[in-house]
C-alpha cells in the first residue's frame, strides 16, 4: 500500500505541476495562416514614358498600322496620293484631321467638313474619294497610338507615302 500511495502521490505531484506550470506559462502564439509579406522595396521614381518615336523607325514600332496603311494607299492609290501630297503642304491640317478622328469616333467625313468649312480639300475628297476618306479615318481610330506617333512629325504621311509605300 506504500507503494501505491507513492506512486499515486507522484502521479498527482506530477499533474498538479503540469497544471500549475500550463496555466500560468504564456499561451504558445498560433500558427501564422500565411507567411508575411516579403518587403517591398523603396521604387525609383516610375520609368519615363517612352518618348517620341523616330518618324524612320515608326513603321518598326508599329507595324500592324504601318502593313494597315500600306493596304489603305495600294487599295485608294489616287486618294492616297492626293492625300499625302496634301499633308506635305498642310501639315497642321493633316494633324488636326487625324486627331480630330480619333476623338469623334461616331463622326464621319460629311461631319468634319462641315465643321471645318473653308478647308477646299475635304470638299475635293469628300467628292471623290468619300470611301478612301471612311476608310482611312476607321484606320485612325483603330490604330489610334500609331495614327498620332505619326502625326506627331510634320509632313509625316507625306514622308510615309514616298519612303515606305513609294507613291
Amino acid at each position: 500500500m506504500t507503494q501505491r500511495f507513492i506512486t499515486l502521490k507522484s502521479c498527482l505531484l506530477a499533474i498538479t505541476f503540469v497544471s500549475f506550470g500550463c496555466a500560468h506559462s504564456r499561451p504558445a502564439p498560433p500558427p501564422p495562416s500565411a507567411p508575411p509579406p516579403a518587403p517591398v522595396p523603396p521604387q525609383a521614381a516610375a520609368p519615363a514614358a517612352p518618348g517620341p518615336v523616330p518618324l524612320e523607325r515608326w513603321a518598326e514600332v508599329h507595324p500592324q498600322a504601318s502593313r494597315e496603311l500600306g493596304d489603305w494607299a495600294r487599295a485608294h492609290p489616287q486618294a492616297a496620293r492626293r492625300f499625302f501630297e496634301w499633308d506635305g503642304h498642310h501639315p497642321e491640317k493633316a494633324h488636326e484631321f487625324v486627331i480630330w478622328t480619333i476623338t469623334h469616333p461616331a463622326q464621319g467625313i460629311g461631319a468634319f467638313a462641315a465643321t471645318h468649312r473653308g478647308w477646299p480639300f475635304f470638299d475635293e475628297f469628300m467628292t471623290k474619294h468619300r470611301l478612301a476618306a471612311e476608310t482611312f479615318m476607321h484606320w485612325c481610330r483603330r490604330h489610334s497610338p500609331a495614327a498620332e506617333a505619326l502625326m506627331s512629325h510634320p509632313r509625316a504621311l507625306e514622308w510615309a507615302g514616298h519612303h515606305l509605300y513609294q507613291m
